[in-house]
């Protein structure tokens, strides 16, 4: 990922908001995922852990960015993201459209 930070300090900020997101979210999924009552390594387990920590990554990095100033900087890096991944499917359903009537008599 290419960024343009000017100063130390700015690089330092980012990286903590990076350490500190993917801490709270291994150590919060886990709790919450217990607390929903998955047992551990179950498929289950394994598809309610996967689709937690998306948003609850998301989120949390938001919440940091803020606290520590850099609220601007992640948010627009996350609906990048979000766009992209808003575009990949809204295509792969086109083609998935355009197969089937090409398939169908």
């Amino acid at each position: 990922m290419k960024t343009k930070t000017k100063k130390t300090i700015d690089f330092l900020i980012i990286i903590l908001v990076f350490a500190l997101t993917g801490s709270s979210v291994a150590y919060l999924s886990g709790i919450i995922m217990s607390g929903l009552g998955f047992k551990p390594w179950t498929i289950t387990y394994v598809l309610g852990y996967i689709l937690l920590i998306f948003p609850l990554y998301q989120g949390l990095t938001l919440v940091y960015a803020a606290i520590f100033g850099k609220f601007n900087f992640f948010y627009s890096r996350q609906k990048k993201i979000a766009l992209k991944l808003i575009s990949l499917f809204k295509r792969s359903k086109k083609e998935v459209s355009i197969t089937s009537e090409t398939t169908n008599p």
